[in-house]
């Protein structure tokens, strides 16, 4: 069974906390899953993603029909899972706000998935400013 570590920093190290909590506001939230088994750790993400792009602000994974006719906010983009020199990364636009209770289901989600590939991994965020997203190539899944 494979081992999945969360960097301690991971949702902290992802824009300022907003005055009196709940929420971080800032930069879109961005995912690195580092592991020596990359297709299988870009496979992960992936799937991750797409789900994190079901995460309504209240912390719910939405259903498809529910992602359509919900009042409550989602994140209006997920990128592609590009594949980076620390590993595969991927970053959802949540036009600066990411309440915690989304921020924790997506982590979890992440965790799932990564978990679900059986590998040794390690989930972190690159650091605070610009990222480079476009510079690196994008993953593709075969299936």
């Amino acid at each position: 069974m494979g081992k999945v570590t969360v960097d301690p920093h991971i949702l902290d190290g992802q824009g300022e906390e907003w005055e009196g909590g709940g929420g971080r506001t800032g930069p879109s939230p961005f995912f690195i899953v580092t592991s020596d088994q990359t297709d299988l750790a870009a496979k992960a993400l992936y799937k991750a993603i797409i789900r994190c792009g079901h995460v309504s602000e209240s912390g719910r994974e939405l259903t498809d029909e529910e992602l359509h006719t919900t009042a409550e906010y989602t994140p209006n983009y997920t990128s592609p899972v590009r594949l980076t020199d620390k590993g595969p990364m991927a970053y959802l636009d949540t036009k600066g706000e990411w309440p915690l209770e989304m921020a924790e289901t997506m982590l979890r989600i992440l965790i799932e998935e990564v978990s679900a590939v059986d590998i040794d991994a390690y989930l972190t965020t690159p650091p605070i400013g610009p990222v480079p997203s476009r510079d690196w190539p994008v993953w593709e899944p075969l299936e």
